[in-house]
């Protein structure tokens, strides 16, 4: 465990220097990114997020979804 979260902290203080582009290139890499269709490209990034969140709450709420829908007669004296 210890190695793991040792190797998270040097992921973390590297990907800045690696995520960065050179004072030529910034500018059009920055255009690309916040262009017009990025609302479009962000939904499109966010969807998947979204479906797993579904499926986890679905899976998670199971049970309770399920013995709400089931219906069970009461039982006749």
């Amino acid at each position: 465990m210890k190695l793991f979260l040792n190797f998270c902290g040097l992921f973390l203080v590297l990907l800045p220097a690696s995520t960065s582009a050179c004072p030529v290139c910034r500018p059009r890499v920055q255009a690309a990114i916040h262009g017009p269709g990025y609302a479009q490209q962000l939904g499109m990034l966010l969807l998947p997020v979204g479906v797993l969140l579904l499926v986890g709450v679905g899976v998670f709420f199971a049970p309770a979804i399920r013995r709400r829908f089931t219906f069970t007669p009461a039982p006749h004296d």
